[in-house]
């Protein structure tokens, strides 16, 4: 976190970026949020601490953390735009990600609903998928590296990352990464596989369901013992609601041997997700869409106009429910009829939505006409459809967020 010390550089200029705002703090140094004078566009901007920056060995692994990040372009991995040295300042210029990070998060509302951990750790899971296809491992998988603004998580932080068969640049004996979700082989100074980075994931996901880090010891030397020689623990005998077929999803993920681990971080979030599913409707979690047999997916039309009530009716054409609701009255329409999207005429509703423990998690398809554009709280929707449009243009944004066998082709 930042602090007061921080506001002597707002106002300055590095590297034809000015700061405007501290938003966080690190080992490495203090992130702003700054605007890029040229482009106009706003931009998280890490100013490496003084005291490492001196260190010529820190300065090859900052040159090498801005060159394999700069690698990564992948949806849910925050873009690095540049980097690079003045005036003896280190300096890395980043996406700005408007939200909080997934341990503030954490730290906030003790757990996530199992459906929502699942959704956030699959993202941060195709995120690092995709690093390990290009021969990459982050090493650092932690809920501080994950950036969440609305229903979309970022994996930011790629400072640890190396190549599979590289040479390691840190110093001999540091335990690289973060001990409650590091790997054993990384404390043990063994190989670094993308299996790593599974295991990690699963100490997250397990966070995200529980509320609580896989090992909570008294001290770093009892963390690191129980990674390395204690049974993975049980979601199940935190939260008895949760399915036993978790503990068996954890178990594997967090598996001493990296060869018995899952193989992809696709294969552990598909067996965490059919875990749920078969567990049955647990009154904590936002259920998957039921199938037709159960009931039609439902769409509440929350503070639109007249004009936009009248093409979702066409474009939705009785494929499934809809209801509708003032926008006053949004929020206590989306806790009573738990729709499957909400079509939010304005950010505020979608705020309101966002807000509340029980609608947090609703998918919001944004309506917003040319003033709306602009507004920065509309970055957190899961869809946005600018006025004027047409049903067929709505019916397409239905179809991602609903699915393509429910709206129809």
């Amino acid at each position: 976190m930042a602090d007061a010390s921080d506001d002597r550089r707002i106002g300055t200029v590095v590297a034809g970026y000015r700061i405007d705002a501290p938003i966080g703090r690190g080992g490495m140094g203090v992130v702003y949020r700054a605007t890029h004078l040229s482009l106009g566009r706003q931009a998280a901007l890490k100013l490496i601490a003084p005291d490492h920056a001196a260190s010529s060995g820190f300065r090859e692994r900052f040159a090498r953390e801005a060159r394999i990040a700069a690698e990564l372009a992948h949806p849910n991995i925050v873009t690095v735009y540049d980097a690079g040295e003045v005036d003896g300042t280190l300096y890395l210029a980043m996406q700005y990600i408007e939200g909080s990070d997934l341990a503030r998060m954490l730290a906030a509302e003790g757990r996530l609903k199992p459906y929502r951990a699942i959704d956030v750790c699959r993202q941060l899971g195709e995120a690092l998928d995709a690093a390990h296809e290009r021969g990459l491992v982050h090493r650092d998988v932690k809920p501080a590296n994950v950036l969440i603004s609305g229903r979309h998580a970022y994996l930011t932080d790629f400072g640890l990352t190396k190549r599979v068969g590289g040479t390691q640049v840190t110093l001999v004996g540091d335990v690289v990464g973060t001990i409650h979700y590091v790997a054993p082989e990384q404390i043990e100074g063994r190989e670094v596989t993308g299996r790593s980075d599974v295991y990690s994931l699963g100490c997250v996901l397990y966070h995200c369901l529980t509320g609580r880090m896989p090992y909570e010891r008294d001290t770093d030397v009892a963390v690191i013992y129980a990674h390395l020689s204690e049974p993975p623990p049980k979601p199940s005998r935190v939260f008895g609601e949760l399915p036993a077929a978790l503990d068996d999803v954890i178990a594997r993920a967090l598996d001493k041997s990296p060869e018995r681990r899952f193989e992809t971080c696709a294969d552990l979030m598909a067996a965490a997700r059919a875990a749920v599913d078969a567990g049955g409707p647990l009154a904590e979690t936002s259920p998957p869409r039921p199938s037709a047999g159960l009931r039609r997916s439902r769409v509440l039309l929350a503070g639109v106009d007249a004009s936009t009530r009248a093409i979702a009716h066409v474009a939705l054409g009785g494929r499934v429910e809809v209801r509708e609701s003032a926008g006053a009255g949004a929020l206590d329409a989306a806790r009573s009829a738990r729709p499957d999207v909400v079509i939010a005429g304005a950010a505020d509703v979608m705020t309101a939505l966002r807000a509340d423990p029980e609608t947090c998690d609703s998918k919001v398809l944004l309506v917003v006409d040319e003033s709306g554009a602009s507004d920065p709280r509309a970055a957190a929707a899961d869809e946005r459809l600018a006025t004027p449009f047409s049903p067929l243009q709505l019916q397409v944004k239905l179809r991602k967020l609903l699915g393509a066998d429910v709206i129809g082709t």
